[in-house]
């Protein structure tokens, strides 16, 4: 309990005035600080130092002399210093214990022993020396409470910093964990991705083999229905050439015939002027209607020959058109099986390609995330976020304060 002689300006801060020492003062705080005394209106007038007991008219006496004597050897006996080491104090070291109980406890202090009291005046001074000793020793561990109150309040605002520290190491953990899951369920879908563009590319080269297979076997039908066309015509051109010398054979026998005729004719006419050799002549007559018989016959037979090879040559002719329609409706099929085949390896290229591009930008996201600093890191990804997802002065505010944003 703080004594009443004891006066505390006002200006001083709550905890000044309750005994402590002030806060402002706490950060260069090493020691136990001194308390500097007022100076007394009376010591003013005097260049060296007066004490209270020696302002009085009064001769000294043998008590004064014994007096000084004992705030000599209080003066002169070192004071404790206080137990601060070269760092803060610990919540452990400010806990009262019995070691510090018992280490408090000194035996061995310097005692001054004085002769017993012999007058009224003698108890008065010694109770006066015994008031300002105790009023000293309170002095002096009020200062070592405020310089504790300081200390206990520095290691306070220290642990209070470092529990915000530990909180923001805690989110900084959190939001450096969230970017690393959400970077690993990147690369696995980049991985999964891979792994249908290779299926891709498995199915396609399936089907660019199969489509290969199919334009082979349309060249071997194609090539196959080249020999038939020429075959058909080489067919043509002998049918043509058997033609031409069934005609060239029909006009001889109609030159026969006709001179066959022109001979009956001149028969007839000298049948009336050889009427004498129609006996002789008979045999030969019927040999020519015979020969005229067989002639008709072949010229019939001919005849139909004829039909037949102009009906064979209709045919042929009908043959060779269907041939030039299917050659025709296989060319287009050719063609387009050929521009198919083309876009399916433009296609195939560009897949080619996209997988390349990929692949470097999944190694170069591997480098980036395994080279780049943290900071640069995040910054970076800060940067793809708002680029990618634009947003207003307000949202980037909020987004920049909440640990774990879109991935960064």
């Amino acid at each position: 309990m703080m004594p009443d002689g004891v006066k505390i300006p006002q200006s001083a801060s709550p905890l000044a005035r309750a005994g402590a020492g002030d806060s402002t003062a706490r950060g260069t705080l090493h020691a136990t600080p001194r308390r500097v005394h007022p100076v007394h209106p009376k010591k003013q007038l005097f260049s060296a130092p007066v004490s209270k007991f020696t302002t009085k008219p009064s001769a000294p006496s043998s008590n004064l002399v014994r007096i000084r004597s004992c705030l000599d050897q209080y003066r002169a006996a070192p004071a404790r210093p206080a137990k601060i080491g070269p760092k803060a104090a610990s919540m452990e070291d400010l806990t009262p214990t019995k070691r510090m109980k018992k280490d408090r406890i000194e035996p061995d202090l310097p005692m001054v022993h004085s002769s017993g009291l012999r007058s009224v005046a003698e108890e008065e001074a010694a109770a006066r020396v015994g008031r300002f000793m105790l009023v000293a020793a309170w002095r002096r561990r009020r200062d070592e409470l405020r310089c504790l109150r300081k200390t206990l309040e520095c290691q306070v605002s220290c642990s209070e910093r470092l529990r915000m520290q530990v909180s923001a190491l805690k989110s900084l953990l959190e939001s450096d964990s969230a970017k690393v899951r959400l970077a690993i369920r990147e690369v696995e879908r980049l991985k999964s991705l891979l792994k249908d563009k290779d299926l891709e590319k498995a199915v396609l080269e399936k089907e660019k083999s199969a489509l290969e297979q199919d334009v082979c076997a349309a060249e071997d039908r194609a090539s196959e229905m080249s020999i038939g066309w020429r075959n058909c015509r080489n067919e043509l051109e002998t049918l043509r050439a058997v033609g031409e010398r069934c005609e060239r054979a029909l006009a001889l026998e109609r030159t026969a015939h006709q001179e066959a005729r022109a001979h009956t004719e001149r028969v007839y006419c000298q049948l009336s002027s050889l009427e004498e050799e129609l006996s002789q002549r008979e045999a030969l007559l019927a040999g020519a209607r015979a020969q005229s018989a067989a002639l008709r016959r072949e010229h019939d037979d001919a005849l139909a020959q004829l039909r037949r090879a102009a009906d064979q040559l209709e045919l042929e002719r009908l043959a060779r058109e269907r041939c030039a329609r299917e050659c025709s409706a296989l060319s287009a099929r050719v063609s387009l099986g050929a521009r198919e085949a083309g876009a399916l390896r433009g296609s195939l290229d560009e897949l080619r390609a996209e997988l390349h591009r990929v692949r470097l930008e999944l190694a170069d996201t591997r480098d980036q995330l395994a080279c780049w600093p943290r900071p640069l890191t995040k910054m970076v990804c800060a940067a793809r976020s708002w680029l990618r997802h634009p947003m207003s002065i307000p949202e980037a505010v909020l987004w920049s304060f909440i640990p774990a944003r879109h991935g960064c």
